[in-house]
């Protein structure tokens, strides 16, 4: 506005004349000859056949040119310069999302494509196994650096798959070469055991070797089960009724359960099914009921639950001296028992974190709870 009122103002002052408009005598009525000020006004206007008043920013400006006193009026209408304002806004905003949608398509297409080979690499790796006893296939790439990732990958799964393979064989030959001269000297020990010309210091010294030697075997196939579940060796599954299998242990220890006077209450939810292999799960649930029957007291309780979610085995008991967390660990024992190697909750735990479950123990009311939670 002030533009247009310095442009009215060189027009009367060079390039007059300009009409002129009847005024009145500002100088008696503005004691300051020149000044100017703004004011918002409403101006009648009919378009269209529509009567309407349009609203204005209005410069009204008094200034001496050549002599005489002028009054200069400017209007600007605001409601033009909002929808211009609002329409160029409008149009670079819709110019900046076309552009960042652009970008960000064109981004994401491009990046799809790139990468597209990784990810199938990297899925490729996730589901590999050593069991398989085949190479890794990876999808070939364009990209320089994903051709040596790929190298890098293949050289280091065979060399895993070969170093699997010698350690899963001499585990496996190792343990059939112990067993058989332990089974040797156990079949010799019971020979001598039987002789009458032994004295009874001597036949109790052969006694104790024996049962060293059944220990010793006992220890060996235990941790050959580690190794293979370790291994990976247990891979199919199936559905199993959870119910069946705790009565069908419970039946196994029987004889146990009663030579310590032990009362069994079952919590058993109907038709409880779970997806696993059938020895490692019948393992998990022999493990946990044969603890709970060696770490109990002279006339003492088990409580068994299950349901859909879990399978629980509660047992009276004394407390334990070291933590929860290192009741799974093997070879640990809260007992100084020579019957246990404390490696019953170590396969449990083994078993739980291949098969993708939880283990956990705590102890209330003298009673150690031990619970899987499918």
């Amino acid at each position: 506005m002030l533009w247009d009122k310095e442009i009215i103002a060189k027009k009367i002052k060079y390039d007059y004349p300009l009409p002129i408009f009847d005024v009145e005598d500002y100088e008696a009525k503005y004691p300051v000859k020149d000044t100017l000020y703004y004011k918002d006004t409403l101006i009648y206007q009919i378009i269209g056949g529509v009567e309407n008043y349009e609203l204005y920013r209005q410069l009204t400006s008094i200034e001496t040119l050549q002599g005489k006193t002028y009054k200069i009026i400017t209007r600007n209408s605001r409601v033009k310069q909002n929808e211009f304002v609002l329409a160029v806004t409008a149009s670079v905003a819709a110019v900046i999302f076309l552009l960042i949608m652009t970008v960000y398509l064109v981004n994401t297409y491009v990046a799809k494509k790139v990468w597209q080979p990784f990810y199938k690499n990297l899925e490729a790796l996730k589901n590999y196994s050593f069991e398989e006893k085949k190479p890794l296939e990876l999808k070939d790439s364009k990209i320089q650096e994903f051709k040596e990732l790929n190298d890098s990958l293949t050289k280091l799964t065979d060399k895993l798959r070969t170093d699997f393979n010698n350690l899963k064989e001499f585990t496996e030959n190792a343990s059939h070469e112990m067993q058989t001269p332990l089974a040797i000297m156990q079949s010799k020990l019971e020979f001598l055991m039987q002789s009458e010309h032994l004295k009874m210091d001597d036949k109790q010294t052969i006694s104790n070797v024996y049962s060293a030697t059944q220990r010793l075997s006992k220890l060996n196939k235990t941790l050959l089960i580690l190794s293979k579940i370790e291994n990976q060796q247990y891979s199919q599954k199936e559905e199993i009724a959870i119910n069946d299998v705790v009565n069908n242990q419970l039946e196994i220890f029987e004889e146990f359960i009663a030579s310590k006077n032990l009362t069994i209450s079952k919590n058993l939810s109907l038709d409880v099914k779970v997806t696993a292999n059938p020895l490692l799960f019948d393992m998990v649930v022999s493990n946990l009921i044969s603890n709970a029957i060696k770490h109990n007291y002279e006339n003492g309780s088990i409580e068994i639950k299950t349901n859909e979610l879990f399978i629980s085995v509660a047992n009276t008991g004394r407390p334990t001296s070291i933590s929860s967390e290192a009741l799974f660990e093997r070879f640990k024992k809260d007992s100084n028992s020579t019957e246990s190697f404390g490696l019953g909750l170590a396969i449990v735990k083994k078993v739980c974190d291949v098969s993708g479950w939880d283990i956990k123990h705590s102890f209330s009311d003298n009673k150690h709870y031990f619970t899987l939670y499918f």
